[in-house]
């Protein structure tokens, strides 16, 4: 169960790490005087390519986007799911 739990933890701040990322992208797609004829802020874009020429438009960055944000949200409930279990499992 550790084990698991410790896994689930490194996979939610992975998770939320491309989601900051994402978000700060869509932040600079939202906001024009940002831009400077460059779509993209991203760390991912820039270190490794992720996304590229999938984003041209401001639904594309929100879309993207959210679908990060539920995955980061699943993510978070199955973490805090398995602490309830440990929890439960080590008051019994």
């Amino acid at each position: 169960m550790r084990l698991a739990r410790i896994l689930s933890l490194v996979v939610l701040v992975a998770v939320l790490f491309v989601t900051v990322d994402l978000g700060i992208n869509c932040l600079g797609a939202l906001v024009p005087e940002l831009q400077d004829g460059i779509p993209y802020y991203s760390l991912l874009q820039r270190w490794f390519g992720v996304w590229e020429g999938q984003m041209r438009t401001r639904p594309d960055f929100f879309f993207v986007f959210s679908r990060w944000l539920w995955i980061s949200f699943a993510v978070f409930v199955e973490n805090a799911v398995l602490w309830g279990i440990s929890i439960w499992k080590q008051g019994r």
